[in-house]
Order: structure tokens, then sequence, then C-alpha cells
């Protein structure tokens, strides 16, 4: 049986790191072939830290606010016993940071136009959440802070997802930050002002997504690679940083410039919207000239990571076959249990009319002279008792919501689907169950000149 977590089935354990442990998940109502979620878990060792927990819900808490196809989406968090969780999409894929990684270590570099298809679905989800409004119409201010290729998840099917809040600003977040006494966030990819320390707005985040952009056309690190943190703090606050088109003198010159803009260490000399850079990289991307025999993005990332497509894949459905047996016992333990007390009591009942059959043969036998009359006047008794007991039909309509679903009576297949008819003993009880693809249904019935329709209504398994 699956380890049930709140209103959760965990599947499978995914990754444990930082604060938290990732599962695959189930809802307990979910359809048995979707895809399954996250569940992800403070570590029972930080459940007492209050600030730290305080940020893990706040990143919920702004998510959920939040519904965009390139943002993660976050379906629930809470507590269960004690440990604080979130429930959140899963990606089946990379974050980008691994992607360069891959790539860096094969010599190979991502093609422009799939460099650009990333920074499109990035800043379209992170224009999104910098726009986006509680359920009063207030905006919310969210500010990422954490804009790095690990929070950037590819899907092995091209979707670009933002993920990972947990430091976001937003109006109901400030005071929690407040509280923390040194800078947040990935070293490599923080603004000047995070650096400082000082106010930042959704300008902190152009500017990490100008290093990212930086290093993905580049093939080399921007910053991350000094020695240590206080030299990264100083390069991003007094050093001069090198134009892209000295390291990469054949990229368009359009692209170039935004690049250097959104790398701006003034915020007011940086463009004020993503949705700004976005469409000025658009324009690129529309003028570009595609090999229509090109590889996809989707091609490249399964040949780059062959051994871990195929073994998620493999975890994902075997995960799915283990989540439909556990639902289909635990939809179908009450009938089983009800048929085969059914069965238990149809079998005793055969028995024990038989051993009474049984039992009046010999008395009749006794006598020899007599026993070709008594061996007639046997049949005749059983005619006569069977005559007498002669069984009453009752034909019942059965049907079902959705219809075409397989109909068993005492858990023998009747052969037939819904709608239907069928000829049922009148007073006796039956259990009638009914399948249809990953749905179910099942009830007693007992037939009467009254009662003579069934209908029942499926469910997901």
């Amino acid at each position: 049986m699956l380890e049930k977590f709140d209103n959760y089935q965990l599947l499978s354990k995914i990754a444990t790191g930082g604060m938290a442990e990732i599962f695959l998940a189930k809802h307990m109502n979910s359809p048995v072939n979707s895809m399954p979620i996250a569940i992800k878990k403070v570590l029972r060792q930080f459940t007492k830290n209050t600030t730290l927990v305080k940020m893990f819900l706040a990143e919920a808490r702004i998510i959920c606010n939040i519904s965009h196809e390139n943002i993660v989406k976050i379906y629930d968090f809470g507590k269960y016993e004690d440990q604080y969780f979130i429930a959140m999409e899963y990606v089946f894929g990379q974050n980008l940071g691994t992607i360069l990684n891959k790539l860096q270590q094969k010599g190979k570099e991502l093609p422009i136009n799939q460099i650009i298809e990333v920074m499109l679905g990035v800043l379209s989800g992170l224009d999104h959440a910098h726009n986006a409004k509680d359920k009063n119409g207030v905006y919310l201010n969210i500010v990422h802070l954490d804009m790095n290729p690990n929070n950037i998840l590819i899907s092995y099917d091209g979707k670009v997802k933002v993920v990972d809040f947990g430091i976001a600003n937003a109006n109901y977040s400030k005071k929690v930050k407040g509280s923390l006494v040194s800078i947040q966030g990935t070293y490599g990819y923080l603004s000047p002002e995070q650096c400082r320390e000082k106010k930042t707005d959704r300008r902190s985040d152009i500017f990490s997504l100008g290093v990212i952009l930086y290093e993905m056309l580049t093939n080399e690190p921007l910053f991350k690679h000094l020695e240590n943190d206080a030299a990264i703090l100083n390069s991003i606050l007094n050093e001069q940083i090198e134009p892209i088109q000295n390291l990469v003198p054949d990229i368009n010159p359009t692209l170039a410039e935004i690049v250097m803009k959104c790398l701006e260490k003034h915020p007011d000399k940086r463009y004020s919207t993503a949705m700004d850079v976005r469409e000025d990289i658009l324009n690129i991307y529309n003028s570009l000239e595609f090999d229509p025999s090109g590889e996809t993005f989707q091609t490249l990332l399964k040949k780059l990571f062959p051994s871990h497509f195929i073994k998620m894949t493999k975890v994902i459905e075997n995960a799915q076959a283990e989540y439909l047996m556990d639902e289909l016992f635990n939809d179908l333990g009450d009938l089983e249990e009800i048929d085969l007390k059914e069965k238990v009591r149809v079998k005793e009942e055969q028995k024990a009319l038989e051993k009474k059959r049984v039992g009046r043969l010999p008395s009749v036998m006794k006598t020899s002279v007599f026993g070709a009359i008594g061996a007639l006047m046997i049949v005749a008794v059983i005619f006569f008792f069977a005559m007498q007991d002669k069984v009453k039909l009752e034909k019942v309509s059965v049907f079902s919501s959705p219809p075409g679903a397989i109909i068993y009576i005492n858990g023998e297949d009747t052969g037939k689907t819904t709608p239907a008819e069928l000829m049922l003993e009148n007073g006796r009880k039956y259990i009638i169950e009914f399948k249809k693809d990953n749905m179910i249904g099942g009830m007693r019935f007992l037939p009467s000149g009254e009662n003579h329709e069934v209908s029942m209504k499926l469910k997901k398994r």
C-alpha cells in the first residue's frame, strides 16, 4: 500500500536538498492516468525554524495567486502531522543550470533560436508574476529575487517554467524578509540593489535575467566563477561588464544591446518591465531563419539526459500502476467484501440443499422391494418441489452514467454493457458492479415488482 500524506498518496521520493524533500504524489481523487504532482515537505529538523517556515509558506501564498503556463503551479499547502508541505506541479524535465553544465561538458552550445525560446517563456511568466493581483484586485508587487538557471525548469516536451519564489518579495512577505540578516539569493545572479540590501522592484529580476542570457549566449559564467562571495559582490557593484559582442563577435547587434541594457547597474537605465524585454527579443526571434530539419529542444534534452528520461518515465509508469492497484483495492474493497460474503452464503445454501436431497435418498431406498417404486417417487417428489419452488423472474433495466459499462452480477461478468435488461430472481439479493475504463460503481439490489430499475453514477478509481 502507498504511504498516505494528508489528501495525497506518496508514490516515490525524487529529491532531498536544502530544507525540503520532494515526492512524486497523486491526489486521492485524481485520475489514474494523470501526471503525478510534486509534494515538497519541509524536513522535520527545520520545522521549528519559524523564519524559514514562514518563507516556505510565503512562497505558496504568493504562487497560489498566480496561474500561468510559464510558472510552476501550486495546488495546495499547509501542515500535516507536524510537517509543512506544498503540493505543486511536477515538471518532468531538467533545470536550465543542469542543461547548460551538460552542454559545456560536451563542448556544445544552445542554438540561438532555443536560447530565445527559453527566454521568451521565462519573461512571459515573470511579467505575469510582476503584475499579479490578489482576489481583491490589489497588486501583490511580486519580485522573484532568485532568478538563476536552476529556477528555470524545462520539461522533456519543451515547456518552460519558472519555479521557487521562496524568497520573493510581495506585499505580505516583506515583514518576514525584513527579519533576515543576510543577503538572500544566488550570489552569481544578484542585482546591485540586492548586493546593497536596498529596496528592490521588478527591475532587479531583469538584471538577473540579463546575467542568465549573457551566460547562455557566451557559454561562460559572468560572476559565479569568482573565488568567493565578496569578489562576486564587488564585481556586480563596481566592475564594468565586458560587452557581450567582444565575446560573441557574430551576435545580432540588437540582441547585444538588449543584453547590455538588462545588465545596467542602475535600475533606471534598465528595461522597466519584463514584457518590454520580451517584445524586443521576440522581434529578433521573428527575423530568424529556421532550418526545418533542425533538432528540436525536446529531442536535444532527451539526447543530453537519456538515462534520466528513461528512468523517470519508468518511475512514473510504475507509480501510476501502483496507484491504480492501490485505488482499485480501496474503491472495491467494500464491494469485494460484500461479494465474498454473498458467494459464501450462496455456496452454504447449495451445500445444505444437496445434503438435504442426499439425505432423503437412503431413507427411501432402504426397502429393496420398493426400490424401483421409491426411485420413481423421489423423481416425482423432486419434480413436485421444483414446480412448487419455481422462481419468479423480474425484467430489470440497468443504466449507468456514463453508459457503456460492463455489468457484473455477484462477481460474474454478464457479458452485457449498460444500458441493458437482465432477468433476475424476484426477492433474491444481488451485488451489481459496473466497470468502464478507470471508472467503477457498485450497489446491492433486491428485485421486486416495484424495484426493477438500476441506475448507477460511476466514479473515478
